[in-house]
């Protein structure tokens, strides 16, 4: 009995895989992405997006062309990690310290955050039970949104991370794809 419920298992397993490709698809297929559940009707919820201030604690703004890895959360969850759009700060510094240029001019780095889950490294059971699990699902109403950590290059080419905590809550409406979080600061120390 045991045995014939192990290869049902395989089966319907082996089934499932072969049903998700389509022609245009290389491998096992393609998933959804973050979801908000909606009794009428379903959409994709595709990204967050938001404006980032690095400041000293002299309250001058970070200068540099674009910030290299700003990791996200949702809810406790991963949502990824992305870089600033780039944006032109020539003539724009005040002073160095420490590698770094900063500016007494406002600077905001535009932070587009498309929901990041991947699926290309789906080879067996396990890994497709673990990308279900990871997946986040977002129904209509309010998340918090956490940027973990900031990296970024000073002038000699050396990482700088910083691990701001910085919350920000945000809402989810129906039928929408995107939310925008508004203004987040964060203080270089």
């Amino acid at each position: 009995m045991k045995i014939t419920n192990f290869y049902s298992a395989c089966l319907l397993l082996l089934l499932m895989f072969s049903a998700c490709g389509n022609s245009d698809s290389v491998g096992i297929g393609q998933f959804d992405n973050a979801v908000i559940e909606s009794s009428a009707n379903q959409n994709k919820f595709k990204q967050i997006t938001f404006t980032l201030d690095v400041m000293n604690n002299g309250n001058e703004y970070l200068n540099i062309h674009r910030i290299d890895s700003i990791r996200l959360k949702v809810n406790g969850r991963s949502w990824g990690v992305f870089a600033s759009e780039s944006i032109d700060t020539t003539g724009n510094t005040t002073h160095i310290d420490q590698g770094l240029k900063f500016s007494s001019s406002h600077i905001s780095y535009l932070v587009i955050a498309p929901y990041v889950l991947s699926t290309d490294q789906l080879q067996t059971a396990g890994d497709f039970v673990r990308y279900l699990g990871d997946r986040i699902a977002l129904a209509p109403g309010d998340y918090v949104c956490e940027v973990s950590e900031v990296k970024f290059r000073n002038l000699s080419g050396e990482w700088t991370r910083v691990k701001p905590q910085a919350y920000k809550n945000f809402t989810v409406v129906a039928n929408t794809t995107s939310s925008y979080l508004g203004h987040i600061s964060i203080t270089i120390k």
